[in-house]
């Protein structure tokens, strides 16, 4: 007696056959479209650039031009050009470049404005500290970090004998590099909390608080820090977390 098949056909049969037939045919046809596989080239091409203009854009950069990035903030570059004209007032022109990850370069026609920006300082975007370098050759934005950056402190409920430019010198400089007191803090009208400007080393650690010790007693003090963004634990690249590493794509 003949058994009932269900559900297709068995292996072996002619419809199985019929139909692997028209796969391999349907395989040729679309391999004929895409075209041969192409080996991958066993010579990588080498490109010589000895133009001496390259050289004279190079050494015209490295006189002129500077590296910045704001801590965690992306402006653009209207509100970058409104910031530089009224936070730097440069006597001559500028050029501005605008780069990924909120990198941007400026090209300073004007050598002393030039001198001038770098070298003073801390700058601030609203309360967002300015990150600046002088440009370097093959300077690549994905692989740069930044660590040393201007960042303001607060120190909450910190008493008021402690207000001293001294002391408050003394805490900066424990925390990084001191570089000023808010006009707030030098008045002293609102005591809630002490706040100072300093120049701190992002890529370690950042204690969250300090112990301030003062003719045998000690206090232990509450540091807060404005507007550091999250970082990742892998690269150490700020403003990502650790799954949305980019290494991982």
């Amino acid at each position: 007696m003949e058994e009932e098949i269900i559900g297709g056909n068995i292996e072996g049969t002619n419809d199985t056959k019929d139909k692997e037939g028209e796969d391999k045919k349907q395989d040729t046809k679309e391999k004929k479209q895409r075209g041969p596989c192409k080996p991958k080239a066993k010579i990588t091409p080498r490109v010589v650039l000895n133009d001496p203009a390259l050289q004279a854009y190079r050494d015209h950069m490295q006189t002129y031009a500077i590296i910045c990035k704001f801590m965690a903030l992306w402006p653009t570059e209207k509100a970058l050009q409104n910031w530089i004209k009224y936070h730097w007032k440069p006597k001559g022109s500028i050029d501005l470049h605008l780069g990924s990850k909120g990198f941007f370069t400026v090209v300073f026609m004007n050598i002393e404005d030039k001198d001038k920006f770098f070298e003073g300082g801390p700058y601030f975007f609203a309360t967002v500290g300015l990150y600046m370098r002088p440009w370097i050759m093959n300077f690549v934005l994905e692989r740069e970090t930044f660590t040393s950056v201007p960042v303001w402190v607060s120190l909450y409920s910190l008493p008021l004998d402690y207000w001293k430019n001294e002391s408050l010198m003394a805490i900066g400089n424990k925390l990084g590099r001191f570089v000023k007191i808010s006009k707030a803090t030098r008045r002293g009208k609102y005591i809630s909390f002490a706040r100072i400007c300093v120049e701190m080393d992002l890529s370690g650690a950042l204690p969250d608080e300090v112990i301030l010790e003062a003719f045998d007693e000690e206090r232990v003090q509450t540091v807060d820090y404005e507007h550091i963004p999250f970082r990742c634990h892998r690269c150490h690249e700020h403003g990502h977390l650790f799954r949305g590493c980019p290494q991982d794509q």
